[in-house]
């Protein structure tokens, strides 16, 4: 399996990582308050942060393998079938999906939202060529189609 890291945006980057310091901010003021509500708080925004950061964003990353687009964020991973993507085109949706950067790719495997998945691999071009020759896909411009 080639595995490929979500690209990330600055401007993201810079909000992912205010978490992590809020919260250190946050154990500085309850430790020094003396207050227990102030700990609670503190223990409560930890974990929130935690389970954010490890439960939906580290790691996303985007793998192929000769059958399936793997797509890892976090705890959950989705098995896209190559055989079912039907287009792949460029995108600047703002939805979530599991992308750091705003510079995506929409993948079309079915009908409706649930049947299409947003991804912004770091080396773009290489995705498109390997997602291409694994799944029979043919390179039109910038997208991807079923030929």
């Amino acid at each position: 399996m080639s595995w490929y890291p979500s690209k990330v945006d600055l401007w993201l980057a810079v909000l992912i990582w205010v978490m992590p310091v809020a919260v250190v901010v946050a154990w500085i003021a309850a430790l020094t308050s003396g207050s227990n509500d102030d700990l609670v708080a503190a223990v409560v925004a930890s974990v929130l942060v935690v389970g954010i950061l490890f439960g939906l964003v580290y790691p996303i990353r985007y793998g192929l393998d000769d059958k399936h687009l793997m797509v890892r964020f976090g705890l959950v991973r989705t098995r896209i079938p190559l055989a079912d993507i039907t287009t792949v085109k460029p995108t600047r949706n703002p939805l979530a999906s599991p992308a750091l950067s705003m510079d995506r790719l929409s993948i079309v495997s079915g009908p409706g939202l649930t049947g299409t998945v947003m991804i912004s691999p770091a080396d773009r071009e290489r995705f498109l060529n390997e997602l291409a020759s694994r799944a029979g896909l043919k390179r039109v411009g910038n997208r991807l189609e079923r030929g």
